[in-house]
C-alpha cells in the first residue's frame, strides 16, 4: 500500500483531509511538557519557551542523550502524527528497510542510541527518518540576501516551514545543537585522498581525492531546527557559518526512487561535513538524495546558491554581485525538470511575492525578512519561522503566533548555540587585553 501511494500523482490533494482527521483525533491531545535537564552527554534549556538542546559525544551517546531528554515528546508526536498521516506502518517500514542500507554507520548508531533510552523502537525511529521521502508533506519559502540587498551587507537567510501540524506537531518544535566527538577542525584542501569521516571510505562518495579533501576531516558543531526523534535537518547552521533551508518539490513522484539516502540526512551531512556552500555543492553533485527538493545554502563568506535537486538532474544557481539574492518555494524553475502539481499555485504566488520584494531593490534588514516571511507563510500550517545570520552564528526562531500573526520571535545568539566555539574565539582577545 505505501509503495502504491508513493507513486500516486497529486498526493498533495489528500493533505487537507488529513488535517481534518488530525483535528478530530488529536484535538484534545498535548505533548508532554519539556523540562530543563542536564545529563552526561546533553542538556535541555528553555529560552523564552523554546527548547534548546545540546548533545555531545559519540553518535551513540548523543542518541541516548536525546532519548533521555525528549523521548517522551518523541513518543507523543510520532504516534499521534503517524496514526493520522500514515497509518500503514508496516508498508512504510518495508520501504524504509530498502533505504536503510544507504544510511551511514554513524547515523544508524545514533538511531540505536535513541531507541535505547526512548519509548520508540528502532523500527519506528527508522520510519521516522524516511517519512518525508515516503510521504511528501511540506510547503515552504526561503530567501537569502547579502551585500547590496542587505542593510548592513551581511548574509541573511529567512525561511518559513509550512508543515501540517495535525494538531500535535506545533507543540514539539525544538532546536538541537550537535557537538560530535572530535568536532571542530577541517581540511584545507591539499588535494590528497583523505578518508571520509562518516563512511570510512576514501574518495568514492565525492568522486575524487581533491573533492574529498575539501570536506571536513572531523565533523563540525551545528544546530538544527527540528522535532523530537527526527534526526535529520531541514533548517540549520554550523560553526563555519554554513546555513541551509530545504523545500519539498511536488509532481515528481514517478521520477523518484529509493536507492539513496533520506534527504533530511543528506542535509544534515552538509552541516556535519562542509564549511562552505561550494563544499556542500561538491557533496550534492554526487547525488546521494533520492527525492525531489529545493535547497538554499548560504555561508559566512557571503556566498549563496539555489539548488534544484532533481534526483537525475540537479541544477545549481549561485548569487552574484549584481543579483545577491536567492529565493525559492516548492516548484522547479528549469524547463528540463518542471512538472505540474497542485501545490504550484501556492508556490508560484509565494515566489512572486518574494521576487517582487527583491526586485524593488530596497535592502533587507532582519525586520524586513520577518515581514517577507509573514507575507508568504501559509497561515494554517505555518509551523516554524527562522532567520539565520551566518556571519554572527546566530538565529531567531518563531514557533508561536505565526499564521497571520507576526510570530513570537526568540533570539538564539552564538553564546547560546555554540558556547564552546564562542569561548574559543574570545580567549585570544582576553589574553591580548591582559
Amino acid at each position: 500500500m505505501a509503495r502504491w501511494l508513493k507513486k500516486l500523482p497529486f498526493r498533495e490533494l489528500s493533505i487537507p483531509l488529513k488535517m481534518a482527521k488530525g483535528r478530530i483525533l488529536n484535538g484534545g491531545r498535548r505533548v508532554t511538557p519539556f523540562r530543563e535537564l542536564e545529563i552526561e552527554h546533553g542538556s535541555l534549556r528553555l529560552i523564552d519557551g523554546v527548547p534548546l538542546l545540546h548533545l555531545r559525544g559519540t553518535h551513540r551517546e548523543m542518541g541516548r542523550a536525546l532519548g533521555n531528554l525528549v523521548g517522551a515528546q518523541a513518543y507523543d508526536t510520532f504516534h499521534s502524527y503517524m496514526r493520522c498521516f500514515a497509518p500503514d506502518f508496516n508498508g512504510d517500514l518495508k520501504i524504509a528497510r530498502e533505504m536503510e542500507p544507504q544510511l551511514p554507520d554513524w547515523f544508524t548508531e545514533e538511531m540505536r542510541g535513541f531507541s535505547e533510552t526512548s519509548e520508540l523502537s528502532y523500527d519506528e525511529i527508522l520510519v521516522g527518518q524516511c517519512f518525508l521521502d515516503i510521504h511528501k508533506v511540506a510547503a515552504c519559502s526561503t530567501i537569502a540576501v547579502h551585500d547590496k540587498l542587505s542593510r548592513d551587507g551581511e548574509m541573511l537567510i529567512g525561511r518559513n516551514l509550512d508543515f501540517p501540524s495535525l494538531s500535535i506537531a506545533h507543540e514539539a518544535n525544538i532546536v538541537v545543537v550537535y557537538e560530535p566527538q572530535g568536532s571542530g577542525s577541517f581540511s584545507s584542501g591539499t588535494g590528497e585522498n583523505v578518508p571520509d569521516p562518516l563512511t570510512g571510505s576514501g574518495s568514492s562518495e565525492m568522486g575524487s581525492g581533491t573533492s574529498a579533501s575539501l570536506r571536513s576531516l572531523t565533523p563540525f558543531r551545528y544546530a538544527g531546527v527540528t522535532w523530537p526523534g527526527f534526526l535529520g535537518v531541514l533548517t540549520g547552521l554550523n560553526t563555519h557559518g554554513l546555513a541551509l533551508s530545504m523545500m519539498l518539490v511536488y509532481g515528481q513522484q514517478r521520477h523518484e526512487h529509493l536507492r539513496g539516502q533520506p534527504f533530511p540526512l543528506v542535509f544534515r551531512r552538509l552541516l556535519h561535513e562542509c564549511a562552505s556552500v561550494r563544499q556542500a555543492d561538491s557533496l550534492l553533485q554526487t547525488r546521494p538524495f533520492c527525492t525531489a527538493t529545493n535547497l538554499i545554502l548560504a555561508d559566512a563568506s557571503r556566498t549563496a546558491a539555489r539548488f534544484q535537486l532533481h534526483p537525475a538532474d540537479p541544477i545549481t544557481e549561485y548569487t552574484t554581485e549584481q543579483n545577491p539574492a536567492a529565493i525559492c518555494t516548492n516548484h522547479y524553475h528549469d524547463a528540463r525538470i518542471k512538472r505540474f502539481a497542485f501545490t504550484w499555485f501556492s508556490s508560484a504566488m509565494r515566489y512572486g511575492k518574494l521576487h517582487r520584494r527583491v526586485n524593488s531593490g530596497e535592502p533587507f534588514d532582519v525586520q524586513a525578512i520577518k515581514d517577507a516571511l509573514q507575507a508568504t507563510g501559509i497561515p494554517p500550517i505555518n509551523l516554524q519561522r527562522v532567520i539565520m545570520r551566518p556571519e554572527q552564528l546566530s538565529m531567531e526562531v518563531s514557533f508561536r503566533n505565526n499564521g497571520r500573526g507576526p510570530g513570537h520571535w526568540v533570539s538564539l545568539n552564538k553564546q547560546q548555540l555554540f558556547p564552546e566555539h564562542a569561548l574559543a574565539q574570545a580567549e585570544p582577545v582576553e589574553l591580548a587585553n591582559v
